[in-house]
């Protein structure tokens, strides 16, 4: 099976310590056939008021280059949305002139605004577990992307998995508007360097996606720095059995 990782944040995303070159060359040196640069495209007033908002043309000439440079792996330029769902008419139109070869949709923030991808004071709520589902299933049924990112991404800073039972059946809508989309399920293994100490989602999510029928998975790091990436690659070998899922598969766009 290839190895690949289409979930990686490279210098252009606020919150990343990771210059391009250096991961490629790490990627080639791992016997990487694929991998995907995903920046941050987070576009809520209250991120971009603090976060602003880089130059998509210089992103898209940077990548370009880099795939000359290193034409031994295939180097893909994406994009991870933050909120999607919630910023629809900007992102359509930023993705509509610079398109991307992998999209990742992602829920970071609740409507109660608690952001569920840092550390949390607290555990959710019930009635926050279910709007954080909410929030998915409109993301997954209204947005154009190829990839759900890290569901579950709240349970990262727990020590043990939710028990999800009672939320099956918004789970189930979500699952099916991806099989229905040919939306892939990111594993993420990024949990393994906070406390949770396993992949996301859940191993239980994840038989439950395959047994309503959902095959395509993509498989993300969720690097933010150089030594994150590939750093538990192993657990996705070890714990996925691939002969129940489809890598996802995109193509490399000639931008210029």
């Amino acid at each position: 099976m290839k190895k690949i990782d289409y979930h990686i944040h490279g210098s252009f995303s606020y919150d990343s310590q990771v210059a391009y070159n250096q991961l490629i060359e790490k990627a080639i040196s791992l016997h990487y056939s694929s991998i995907a640069f995903t920046e941050h495209l987070d576009l809520l007033p209250q991120e971009l008021g603090v976060i602003g908002l880089n130059s998509l043309t210089h992103y898209i000439t940077q990548i370009t280059t880099l795939r000359t440079t290193y034409s031994d792996i295939e180097i893909l330029c994406g994009l991870e949305v933050g909120d999607f769902h919630q910023v629809q008419a900007i992102a359509n139109s930023l993705l509509d002139m610079y398109p991307m070869d992998i999209v990742l949709g992602s829920v970071h923030f609740l409507s109660d605004h608690t952001n569920v991808a840092v550390p949390l004071a607290a555990k959710l709520s019930n009635n926050q577990l279910t709007d954080y589902y909410r929030q998915n299933l409109k993301l997954v049924t209204e947005c154009k992307i190829d990839v759900l990112a890290h569901l579950g991404v709240f349970s990262r800073y727990y020590s043990e998995q939710v028990v999800d039972s009672e939320h099956y059946p918004i789970i189930r809508d979500i699952f099916q508007a991806m099989i229905d989309k040919g939306i892939a399920l990111e594993i993420n293994y990024s949990a393994y360097r906070k406390m949770l100490q396993e992949l996301i989602p859940s191993r239980e999510l994840m038989d439950y996606y395959s047994e309503l029928g959902g095959r395509l998975i993509s498989i993300g790091s969720d690097s933010h720095q150089l030594k994150h990436f590939d750093d538990h690659y192993c657990e996705i070998e070890k714990q996925i059995d691939f002969s129940r899922f489809d890598l996802i598969a995109p193509t490399a766009k000639k931008y210029f």
